[in-house]
């Protein structure tokens, strides 16, 4: 499920800026679930706490906890990369300290993401030359 921090993001950030998104984006060949996804751009935004994501520690200072979701967040990073999926990871601080830096952040990054996207599913519609 989501947590109360995604819930937070989803209304101050996606909501404010009238993006359509998915909650809960599994991907199936890993067994993962991503925080949200946008169609539009082919976007995925994962909101990282900051203690569950362990935030400034070096891997030794992790517990075992911090460094199996350290594992799978590279993984989810892997999976999303390989198939041109573009992703966008939020540290909770900066949603919590910096909600303007982050607003800007997404609405340059979303409207970078949306031109590249369009123009990748307008090359798939051409027709191929004889």
């Amino acid at each position: 499920g989501t947590s109360k921090l995604e819930d937070r993001f989803a209304k101050d950030f996606l909501d404010k800026l009238g993006l359509v998104y998915e909650t809960q984006y599994k991907a199936e060949s890993i067994g993962r679930y991503y925080d949200f996804y946008l169609p539009a751009s082919n976007t995925i935004i994962e909101v990282d706490g900051d203690y569950y994501h362990s935030y400034g520690l070096l891997y030794e200072q992790m517990s075992p906890m911090q460094k199996k979701n350290k594992r799978v967040d590279e993984q989810k990073d892997k999976w999303a990369r390989e198939r041109g999926i573009n992703l966008i990871r939020i540290w909770e601080h900066d949603i919590n300290k910096n909600p303007s830096k982050v607003l800007s952040m997404l609405k340059e990054k979303l409207s970078e993401y949306s031109l590249k996207y369009q123009k990748e599913q307008e090359k798939k519609q051409r027709p191929k030359k004889p």
